[in-house]
């Protein structure tokens, strides 16, 4: 995973350097006396870097990611219209709702807005307004910033960087062979992807290779999120046309993502010497009833905390039911008058519930409840 990051930083680094070089070339042609006075070891570490060994600095925008804020999706518009640069091309109809679910997966909001307050995220205008700066490459123009943040992605994707992928072109204006879509993906919506239902690994481990992941236990019954888990995975780790894409984890990978829930667990909490079952709450040693089988997980385990065994004394959900406030008809059994006003330790002993009724602390005849009850079955308890 770090070389596969170290490789992603170079592109992205590479990427940046040629398109803000490009902007300054369509934007600004500096004179040979500019030239000299700019200094080509703010970004290269040799004296004379070539394409072969281009001895690259890394990119100054990349440690710039102080200032982020806390900021969520649900703050993200649905589309933007890039429109303040649109000459040669039209305004580029930007999906940001679409890209800002795909940065979850890497630094969240931080991946394109690397310096924003906690209370406000600035439009990019705001910092790379008008004009590229020759003597600051640390803050390029608006449009070398626009494409040094797009291109790392779209280069992994495609290794090609045609304009037409965002733009499309002005009549009149167009490039010639502009329309070739080299990703060809330009109108395509990404197929919806449904979750397997269990996966089994075999790993390396001698005592209990065999591990069952159930895929959608782990959503439905635990709440968690794709992102949880699928981190900094962009289209690339999928997705390349020259390539067939390597998607195997390493085990310590997979390990540091389960890590999060089962870091105190045993190994065998997860390992096995055959495939297991999907959960049931009997594994635990409480097999619900009915009361309970139908709950959500945290309607007992608390929001927010990883899910541990609870205490199975009622009272430690229950205290404070009384004659008044629960309606002892949802059991099956309707109270008669006398029982409906006794307090509910008189019959279950130690406010223990999910044992039978004790009815010998005030009847001496061995009478049960099953036998004569202290009303009316209504259904089956």
């Amino acid at each position: 995973m770090k070389s596969f990051l170290n490789k992603r930083k170079y592109l992205a680094v590479l990427g940046g350097t040629l398109i803000l070089l490009s902007a300054l070339a369509y934007s600004h042609n500096p004179s040979r006396d500019e030239m000299s006075k700019m200094d080509c070891q703010v970004c290269h570490t040799c004296a004379r870097p070539t394409v072969e060994d281009n001895c690259l600095r890394p990119c100054p925008t990349l440690p710039m990611t102080h200032g982020v804020g806390e900021h969520s999706l649900s703050e993200a518009p649905e589309s933007m219209l890039l429109d303040e640069l649109a000459d040669l091309y039209q305004p580029v109809k930007f999906n940001h709702k679409i890209h800002a679910r795909m940065a979850e997966m890497g630094g969240d909001c931080g991946t394109c807005h690397h310096y924003s307050p906690g209370d406000k995220i600035q439009p990019c205008k705001d910092c790379h307004g008008g004009e590229a700066n020759p003597a600051n490459l640390r803050q390029p123009g608006l449009k070398g910033a626009y494409h040094r943040q797009c291109l790392s992605c779209h280069r992994e994707w495609s290794h090609d960087t045609k304009c037409v992928v965002c733009h499309s072109p002005t009549e009149g204006k167009a490039l010639a062979g502009s329309g070739f879509d080299s990703t060809d993906i330009m109108g395509i919506s990404h197929p919806v992807i449904t979750e397997p239902v269990k996966k089994t690994y075999h790993t390396s481990f001698d005592k209990a290779p065999v591990v069952t992941f159930y895929h959608k236990e782990h959503i439905d019954l635990f709440g968690l999120r794709c992102v949880d888990c699928h981190k900094k995975e962009n289209c690339s780790y999928c997705h390349d046309l020259q390539k067939t894409a390597a998607m195997a984890k390493s085990e310590e990978e997979v390990h540091s993502m389960c890590n999060g829930c089962h870091l105190q667990d045993r190994c065998t909490k997860c390992h096995d010497s055959k495939e297991r079952p999907a959960f049931s709450h009997a594994s635990t040693g409480w097999s619900l009833n009915k009361y309970h089988a139908g709950l959500d997980c945290r309607a007992c385990h608390p929001t927010g905390r990883q899910i541990s065994r609870v205490d199975k004394d009622c009272a430690a959900c229950h205290a404070g039911w009384n004659s008044e406030n629960f309606q002892h008809a949802v059991t099956g059994l309707h109270l008669d008058d006398t029982h409906s006003a006794m307090d509910c330790a008189d019959c279950h002993l130690n406010r223990e519930f999910t044992s039978a009724p004790n009815c010998a602390s005030c009847h001496d005849d061995n009478r049960s409840a099953r036998e004569m009850p202290p009303g009316r079955y209504i259904g089956k308890l």
